[in-house]
């Protein structure tokens, strides 16, 4: 039998066969039923897709048919695509900024105990962080109190494990494994990895901004002496404290992206010392520097006390307006 194209009918006409379709390509154009002329476009492509189901039921597992080809190519390249983009994320989960260079030369080191000549002055916690406030604000950031961080590693020693046993060189007739630098443990013991968790002085209201002063106490906070060990010295670091913790910080992957400001107490001293005339003098562009040597001999403690103070603020201003700009720069604000 001979099919034919249907051209009226009364009734529906019958779907042909895939082999018939494929025995008179013009059963393709069969123009659909009077009463079906509304969804004719619809009945086309059910037909169409009628067909190539048929089609492709029938082929070989290694003919399939270029459509499944292309949605599974599609569907992989939406995987890598996801895959670099989860990638991307995590890898600026947690983007700690840069900190003003000069600051970490030339600020932020001091030590109190045995003979202190010109001990560094210290801030207090809350002329810090009004200053740090009140910086933000003229920026027209508003900060809001606290903010937890979890997610990032920090290392410490393993405090309850031997030292290693190794050759180690004697210093003042001490073994160098028991001389703990910059408060960063025991060279000569295991390090272990532990779930960090810090909670930051201020955030922007949507979290996405965190910033945090460290004090003196927060170094002590972060150092990683042995326990219940004392020392009649007390030193700081800070510029080598806040590299350790912004590499720290930087091991959180997972999370919403967010921005770390990290600032630190500049310690400010009066003066250097001068080895060739043996005496103190003022650092350049502080408080005393501007003052003669005979007005600076007339300074009682307190006044000396309120100078420094002075300048502390002054370099912790500086450290805070980089920031500023560094982040209108970065499009963080």
């Amino acid at each position: 039998m001979k099919v034919k194209p249907v051209k009226r009918a009364s009734v529906r006409a019958p779907l042909p066969t895939a082999l018939e379709a494929a025995a008179d390509p013009t059963l393709l154009s069969v123009a659909p039923p009077r009463a079906s002329r509304g969804i004719g476009v619809v009945l086309g492509a059910g037909l169409l897709g009628s067909l190539l189901g048929q089609t492709s039921g029938c082929a070989k597992e290694s003919e399939k048919p270029p459509v499944a080809t292309l949605d599974a190519d599609h569907a992989a390249d939406d995987a890598k695509a996801a895959e670099r983009a989860e990638s991307a994320r995590q890898s600026v989960a947690t983007l700690v900024a840069p900190l003003l260079q000069k600051a970490m030369d030339e600020d932020g080191r001091g030590a109190f105990g045995c003979i202190a000549v010109d001990p560094p002055t210290i801030l207090s916690e809350n002329d810090a962080l009004n200053l740090i406030e009140q910086e933000f604000a003229k920026a027209g950031i508003k900060l809001r109190d606290c903010y937890e961080l979890t997610g990032f590693t920090q290392t410490r020693t393993d405090w309850k494990a031997a030292p290693e046993p190794k050759k180690v060189e004697k210093r003042g007739g001490r073994d160098e494994s028991e001389i703990y630098f910059d408060g960063d443990g025991d060279p000569a013991r295991p390090q272990k990895a532990i779930p960090g968790k810090w909670v930051f002085d201020f955030a922007t209201e949507d979290g996405a901004l965190l910033v945090e002063y460290l004090s003196t106490r927060d170094h002590k906070e972060l150092e990683d002496n042995e326990p219940n060990s004392w020392c009649s010295v007390t030193s700081y670091d800070f510029p080598h404290r806040v590299a350790r913790f912004s590499e720290e910080l930087a091991t959180r992957t997972n999370g919403a992206p967010v921005t770390v400001a990290l600032f630190f107490d500049p310690l400010a001293r009066t003066g250097d010392f001068d080895a060739k005339t043996r005496k103190r003098i003022p650092r350049q562009g502080s408080a005393l520097a501007a003052l003669s040597e005979e007005e600076r001999d007339k300074l009682s403690w307190e006044q000396r006390e309120a100078l420094k103070k002075k300048d502390a603020l002054e370099k912790l201003r500086e450290q805070v307006r980089f920031f500023l700009e560094w982040a209108k720069k970065e499009g963080k604000l």
